[in-house]
């Protein structure tokens, strides 16, 4: 005959105050079913749901690399336009005055120099050697990522307002005029496909078309366009890439006010 009740014990070690549970069958299957239950439901969410958790894990990771991807196919798109805009600018600027998509001819080959009409180019002055001014970098070229939503595609340099620009090189002004993030703004073409902008300026002395030399002053340092203080934005463009000025010009470092933050 089976038992239809089980008792469960629990005895100290000294046998005093012992207690003991009746528990019938019906009780026992109903904590056994339970069990079994709960077993069940454990072992579907370790089978089901955790490579589930997995794959959100994975597909999250994909959603972040595509969104950082946009990011930087919506700011290669906006260097497109800009060159666009800058080739077209270039163009309409000079017209027959230079050819720019053509590399001129060399009239002398000692020196370099190239003539067109009305202007005159050396492919040796055309790198950027002279420093537009001396100051302090308060800010340095910085491409765009999830971090930095704008690329700053020059250098910030801190002078007293009214401190003479110079041209970094010799070239043609193919822009002189105001825009609305650089203020008065100065672009030159030096040939070979270097460009030159100098932003901020408080006057430019130079006008669309007019040919500078080496050195020579093209504008005074200012706070116009939108600018937290006198300083002069300068960028170095090669085959429509920005370039970072401190390349070409390393004296820079040395008075670098970034580098007191990294």
């Amino acid at each position: 005959m089976k038992p239809e009740k089980y008792t469960i014990m629990f005895i100290p070690d000294d046998e005093s105050g012992s207690k003991s549970f009746h528990l019938s069958k019906r009780v026992i299957q109903l904590i056994m079913t339970g069990f079994g239950l709960l077993l069940f439901s454990c072992l579907i969410v370790l089978f089901y749901y955790v490579p589930q958790m997995s794959d959100y894990d994975e597909i999250k990771g994909r959603h972040d690399f595509f969104a950082s991807e946009r990011l930087k196919v919506l700011e290669l798109t906006r260097n497109i336009e800009r060159v666009k805009q800058m080739d077209e600018l270039v163009r309409k600027s000079l017209g027959a005055s230079l050819e720019v998509d053509e590399r001129p001819t060399i009239s002398d080959s000692v020196t370099g120099t190239i003539s067109t009409q009305g202007s005159h180019l050396s492919f040796i002055e055309n790198i950027p050697s002279v420093a537009p001014i001396q100051g302090y970098i308060s800010q340095r070229s910085a491409k765009s990522s999830l971090f930095i939503k704008k690329a700053h595609h020059g250098i910030d340099i801190v002078a007293k307002e009214g401190e003479p620009i110079l041209a970094a090189s010799s070239g043609v002004v193919v822009f002189s005029g105001w825009t609305y993030e650089f203020g008065n703004l100065i672009i030159l073409y030096h040939g070979d496909d270097y460009f030159t902008h100098y932003g901020h300026a408080k006057q430019n002395f130079k006008n669309q078309l007019d040919s500078v030399t080496r050195g020579e002053v093209i504008a005074l340092v200012g706070n116009t366009g939108i600018s937290s203080g006198p300083h002069l934005h300068f960028e170095i463009w090669k085959k429509f890439v920005a370039i970072d000025p401190l390349i070409y010009f390393p004296e820079y470092r040395a008075t670098d006010l970034t580098l007191t933050h990294e």
